[in-house]
């Protein structure tokens, strides 16, 4: 069907919201309170308004969001909507919007991307909206000021307009407002001289140049079945081990790289993975032996399981024990730079049982390692992942002081170790200046490269002296309380309001990217270190948690902790820690 030709007047669109009035300081009027206020304009006539518009193209944005708000159009994204999209993997990186319905995206994944199609012409402020959120919140752009924000879309491809079909008036005085902003046109027909654009060809076309531009986007064309094929039932299952004497292990010891298989598929199972690099020490083979499960799980015919006892598990048919070593020591390197990777199959009940002890000794020594391991006497790494989309994503990591996220210090050592992601990597902690807040000059140093120096110094277990700057990617998000003295815990799986009225997104707007005194974001495993917050008084400080937090934690003991069940506003939470001794 042929698209309908609409003609553009900015005096119709005036007409049609004189008399309308909107009070100060709406937050639905994003683009009118961060980019051009016209709120003040609704009370003009329709001959001084073209004027301005002639002057200032970015008019035409803030007309469209009042006359949405007026209808109310239902475009606008929540706190949490908005910063689900940074916390997805991968991360959204750029919003594109298709002026056009496009059918043809169905056929494609595109990680990182947040697509909009415009049904009808408002439908493009909600991707406004969401590009001067995203400039704001993330790479602290302050508002109304239009040259750093068009020189940030100019270096940042946070933004794009596809154009597939020949653009009608209306169209083209809205890619004229958009161009004022240097948002990226894409167009797959001319536009003329008015505008700089990219021509591309179709999709594959556009996808391809948005990665050149972005290299951490991949798009990619789904594979699909065809229509009428029979579902395959459920695959059938072979099951090894799950005895007494089954186990598996993956151990730092020396070792030949390669596959060695002793004995046959009978009952009894047994895998022992030996690393020979020299940075694998006996603390991070408990996080690849992890990696290694995880990565199965996923694995079209192979399963590791462990419930009480190892148990080697086989879908489909069975296949050879030197296949099945074969496809754990390629999934292992595919997965971690090791350049010496010795995989054992033992498929012999006798060698299983003489192996027992020995392997059950170093995991009980790995287990000692690991409890007993500070600050002090492992190395210190740098995680940028956040960078991608956000100006000051990054985090600083100890043993003891893990990232926001949900990753854990392993995680990223082996992910700065042994891949080539140039996003982790170990940084010199340098002197301790500060012992109780555990300040570190190289730590301090790094945080002035990463911030482009917006970040002077960093503490590690500090929350109210210069903490780590709050990523997108918070667990959760903890804040002092001047009038409690006391720390109150926000958790990101908890939809309700602290007792001061704050919930998890709605703050995390306010201090995402920034380093502000009082607040700081926490992971759960942070939360459990001995070290949490020490200079702050840690755990005996906290006040205030959601139970789902609390009881994930497992911290019913810490009766003096209130939750929403207990106190729902500051005066109940008073109450509640003065009959429980809390001092203040």
């Amino acid at each position: 069907m042929a698209k309908m030709q609409r003609t553009f007047s900015i005096k119709r669109l005036s007409r049609a919201l004189q008399g309308f009035s909107v009070s100060t300081g709406e937050p639905n009027l994003i683009v009118n309170r961060m980019l051009c206020d016209t709120t003040q304009l609704l009370a003009s006539s329709p001959e001084d308004i073209e004027a301005a518009y002639e002057r200032n193209p970015l008019i035409l944005l803030g007309l469209m969001e009042i006359s949405n708000f007026a209808s109310l159009f239902g475009g606008q994204t929540d706190w949490a909507q908005f910063f689900q999209l940074f916390r997805r993997n991968p991360p959204v990186t750029t919003f594109v919007h298709f002026l056009t319905p496009e059918p043809g995206l169905g056929d494609y994944s595109y990680p990182g991307l947040y697509i909009s199609q415009a049904e009808e012409p408002p439908q493009v402020i909600p991707f406004v909206q969401n590009v001067l959120r995203y400039a704001h919140h993330l790479h602290l752009w302050e508002e109304r000021d239009l040259f750093s924000l068009v020189s940030l879309l100019r270096k940042q491809l946070m933004a794009a307009v596809v154009v597939m079909e020949e653009p009608d008036d209306f169209d083209f005085n809205l890619l004229r407002a958009l161009h004022h902003l240097n948002i990226p046109i894409f167009s797959r027909v001319s536009l003329g001289p008015m505008f700089n654009y990219n021509l591309i060809a179709d999709l594959d076309d556009l996808f391809a140049k948005i990665h050149r531009l972005r290299p951490t986007f991949n798009a990619r064309k789904e594979k699909r079945s065809g229509d009428g094929e029979a579902s395959s039932g459920p695959a059938e299952r072979f099951e090894f081990g799950g005895g007494y004497s089954s186990f598996s292990v993956v151990r730092a010891m020396g070792g030949i790289d390669g596959v060695e298989v002793r004995g046959k598929l009978e009952d009894e199972a047994g895998l022992i993975i030996d690393l020979g690099d020299a940075d694998v020490d006996i603390t991070l083979t408990a996080h690849i032996e992890d990696e290694l499960y995880r990565m199965l799980s996923r694995h079209p015919w192979l399963r590791l399981e462990t419930e009480e006892f190892f148990k080697l598990v086989l879908l489909g048919k069975l296949r050879e024990p030197e296949e099945i070593g074969g496809e754990i020591y390629r999934r292992l390197k595919e997965r971690f730079d090791l350049t010496r990777v010795s995989v054992k199959l033992i498929l012999d009940s006798l060698r299983l049982q003489s192996l027992k002890a020995s392997v059950a000794a170093y995991k009980e020594e790995r287990r000692q390692a690991l409890e007993k391991r500070g600050d002090f006497d492992a190395p210190l790494f740098a995680c940028t992942f956040c960078q991608r989309y956000s100006k000051n994503g990054f985090c600083i990591i100890s043993v003891l002081h893990p990232p926001q996220c949900e990753l854990s210090y392993d995680a990223l050592r082996a992910q700065a170790l042994f891949t080539g992601s140039l996003e982790q990597f170990s940084i010199k902690r340098g002197e301790l200046t500060d012992k109780q807040s555990v300040l570190y000059s190289g730590v301090s140093k790094f945080a002035r490269i990463l911030s482009e120096g917006t970040i002077a110094k960093i503490n590690l277990q500090a929350l109210r002296d210069f903490p780590p700057p709050v990523t997108a990617y918070a667990q959760n998000l903890a804040y002092y309380s001047d009038r409690l003295d006391g720390i109150i815990i926000l958790s990101n799986d908890y939809d309700g309001y602290s007792p001061d009225r704050r919930t998890f997104f709605g703050l995390l707007g306010e201090v995402v990217g920034r380093q502000i005194p009082g607040i700081t974001g926490v992971s759960d495993d942070y939360i459990r270190s001995r070290e949490f917050l020490t200079a702050d008084g840690g755990l005996k400080r906290v006040v205030w948690m959601p139970s789902v937090l609390k009881e994930r934690l497992g911290l019913q003991k810490f009766t003096y902790i209130a939750t929403e069940r207990e106190c729902t506003n500051m005066q109940s939470l008073a109450s509640f820690l003065k009959e429980r001794g809390f001092t203040t």
